[in-house]
């Protein structure tokens, strides 16, 4: 059995809203630590709900630093980074000012010493707070693809082909990934989850086997999580 709570809207933007005020309300009680962010199409309307909210509370975000959850690695500046996307759809559409944003570089020329680099610069600035996650249709969360141990930390991992032909990348696409001992050690973790093509991942998470076939399973007994989903994404849980 799950300890999730599990919350179910009537469309995608009333979960994105949700899901935003939610973490709005982890920034605020976790302040001195860090906020994940994600990238991803399922992101887009929390951060547009971000936004909207900030617009109307000028400094909002002012004292908050945020962290990034995960990025492909690539050998070419062209290639959009999600470092990139989360500064496009949410830090750069921000009215007032936040504290700073600790980034991976996709393009480091040692990844393995990237990783590393990126998960001391989150334990030297207080550990995760709240951290914002998708799920992908195999039940990966980040890039902790099926097969990850529970216990795995910020690490170079390579993608499965399922997530590299979903999301058109070259064969053999590798990425840096926080790993699920790093967002179990979250104090709140939001889960965000829209659409019938997620349906088969929320359901093996919440009441399938908690093991690493379904990486998300493994966060289901975590003291704080709450996943937000659609109609759609619910429809497959008993």
């Amino acid at each position: 059995m799950s300890r999730c709570s599990i919350r179910v809207f009537d469309t995608p933007h009333l979960a994105a809203a949700a899901a935003g005020d939610k973490f709005m309300e982890g920034v605020s009680e976790f302040g001195s630590r860090l906020a994940g962010l994600a990238a991803g199409r399922t992101m887009q309307p929390v951060y547009d709900h971000l936004v909207s909210t900030e617009a109307r509370s000028n400094g909002l975000f002012s004292e908050t630093a945020f962290a990034q959850l995960d990025e492909v690695l690539s050998n070419s500046r062209t290639v959009p980074s999600f470092a990139n996307e989360i500064d496009s759809y949410l830090l750069s559409r921000l009215s007032g000012r936040y504290r700073s944003f600790l980034i991976i570089d996709g393009q480091a020329s040692r990844p393995d010493l990237e990783a590393k680099r990126h998960r001391a610069a989150i334990l030297k600035s207080g550990g995760l707070g709240v951290q914002l996650l998708g799920i992908g249709v195999n039940g990966h969360v980040g890039f902790n693809e099926p097969g990850c141990r529970s216990d795995s930390l910020c690490r170079v991992t390579d993608l499965a082909k399922s997530t590299v032909e979903r999301n058109g990348y070259p064969l053999r696409t590798g990425a840096i990934t926080l790993g699920i001992g790093d967002i179990m050690s979250a104090q709140r973790i939001i889960m965000v989850a829209t659409g019938a093509v997620k349906s088969p991942a929320i359901a093996a998470m919440i009441e399938g086997p908690q093991s690493g076939a379904c990486p998300a399973s493994l966060l289901r007994a975590h003291a704080d999580m709450e996943l937000f989903l659609d109609q759609a994404a619910a429809k497959d849980l008993s």
